[in-house]
């Protein structure tokens, strides 16, 4: 079978799976949709957001259909997605999938819905399709890059986070199934991202940047250019990129599952920073709350055990930032440890300076396990300066598939993301997308409820 027809196929069963999506499948994406909406807003607070915004990098002054998220200002939907993803991963507080595709899949999937749902005005239900069949591809291709792909140091999230966003986009917009598979072979050109640039802006930018690019591929398709550009065949995605021509079976039987929030499922951060130091932190926050009143200068040491993985990912041993911080074993336990929350606002350089985290970050030991495959398995040891010493093991953290979030506790996470009065007002209306039948007016109602710093 040819390169073309790989694709072509794949582009079908895309196209079947979201024509199958039943209103279970949507009520099972919703959390995940909200919780993007809110990363989002939070995100437009931050200075990189500001910066952009008073930049030539985009035109928020443009006309268009784009809606800047929690706002009531609206732009060219190209800019409305690039600024949405890159406000929604700015805090690394949104979910992520890190069995398979080993992505956030939200943000380049939900802002490439958001800005097709502008230009199209469809129903919620189209739009959560979108995002759901986005966020299908993106895991169907990490069967086909992954963990190799990862593991050279590749950002998935970027890399694979533009076919989702195209994919998304082409459901939204009506793609054919051979305008689909355009749409991934003009992806192809854009996928991009390395993981040497954790810790610092330019890891939400390349998400950001691979969701505009994953919606104009969509746009470029609908608009009747060619691409040749190969996902399956030579010189193509698996090949240049890690992966493994010969999975296109693994690829194709990973669509047409139902939702992917139900298999593989897909983590809801309970904590700003990189997941593979979740578990440990949940580990040390426990421990703090069992040993109420001990101080920084109390601990002589801790030593964190993980997966062999784990510290190829958490790399800033010593950050010098609190981006940084965000993929540090170090900051993110003395966190957990010290201080009452580990929300954003314990995620500053305020406090990366504070005297007493730095004490408990030199005494942070994080040991890869040669023998441990499961990434997730985290056991934290803190020793004391009495000679006492207390052990704690978390295997799978709250938020992941196997503890998600209830809904209030998505509430308080949403809430606390947006504040203002009016914040539980947002949340319920985002719950009420399925039911939307104009989704600009809709849209429209949620930027009253919520007043985005944009604005």
């Amino acid at each position: 079978m040819s390169t073309e027809q790989h694709v072509l196929n794949f582009a079908s069963a895309l196209y079947r799976s979201a024509d199958r999506f039943s209103d279970a499948d949507r009520q099972s994406s919703i959390m995940n949709f909200v919780d993007g909406i809110g990363t989002a807003y939070a995100g437009f607070r931050r200075p990189e957001i500001k910066a952009l915004l008073a930049s030539d990098i985009v035109d928020i002054r443009a006309a268009g259909s784009g809606w800047l998220i929690g706002s009531e200002l609206r732009c060219r939907p190209s800019d409305a997605v690039l600024l949405n993803a890159m406000a929604a991963h700015l805090d690394d507080f949104d979910d992520d999938e890190a069995l398979i595709s080993i992505a956030h899949v939200t943000v380049p999937t939900m802002a490439a819905a958001l800005a097709a749902a502008g230009v199209a005005n469809c129903s919620g239900k189209k739009v959560l399709d979108g995002y759901m069949s986005g966020v299908e591809t993106m895991v169907a291709l990490g069967e086909l890059l992954n963990p190799e792909h990862y593991m050279l140091g590749w950002h998935a999230s970027a890399t694979i986070g533009v076919f989702g966003a195209a994919m998304a986009s082409a459901r939204i917009l009506g793609l054919t199934t051979e305008q689909m598979a355009t749409a991934l072979s003009f992806a192809v050109t854009a996928s991009s991202g390395t993981r040497s640039a954790f810790g610092s802006s330019a890891k939400p930018w390349q998400v950001a940047a691979a969701a505009r690019n994953g919606f104009v591929s969509s746009q470029l398709a609908k608009a009747g250019l060619a691409a040749n550009a190969s996902v399956f065949g030579p010189m193509g995605l698996a090949e240049l990129y890690g992966g493994d021509a010969d999975r296109v079976d693994a690829v194709l039987a990973r669509v047409g599952r139902g939702s992917p929030f139900k298999d593989p499922g897909v983590t809801i951060k309970a904590y700003p920073c990189c997941t593979a130091a979740h578990a440990a932190m949940e580990a040390c926050e426990t421990i703090r709350r069992s040993l109420p009143g001990y101080h920084a200068h109390d601990i002589l040491s801790v030593r964190i055990t993980v997966g062999r993985t784990i510290p190829s990912i958490l790399v800033h041993n010593q950050p010098k930032t609190a981006l940084e911080g965000k993929f540090s074993m170090q900051f993110c336990a003395a966190v957990a440890l010290c201080l009452p929350s580990a929300g954003l606002d314990a995620f500053t350089d305020a406090t990366l300076a504070n005297p007493g985290i730095r004490l408990v970050m030199e005494r942070v030991e994080m040991v890869g396990l040669e023998e441990q495959d499961d990434p997730f398995l985290s056991e934290v040891t803190v020793t004391f300066v009495d000679g006492s010493s207390v052990r704690e093991t978390v295997k799978r953290t709250k938020g992941s598939p196997e503890r998600p979030f209830g809904r209030e506790a998505m509430k308080e996470k949403f809430v606390s993301l947006c504040g203002g009065s009016r914040a539980e007002a947002a949340f319920q209306h985002l719950y009420e997308v399925p039911s939307a039948k104009d989704w600009l007016s809709f849209e429209t109602r949620l930027a009253s409820l919520l007043r985005c710093p944009a604005s």
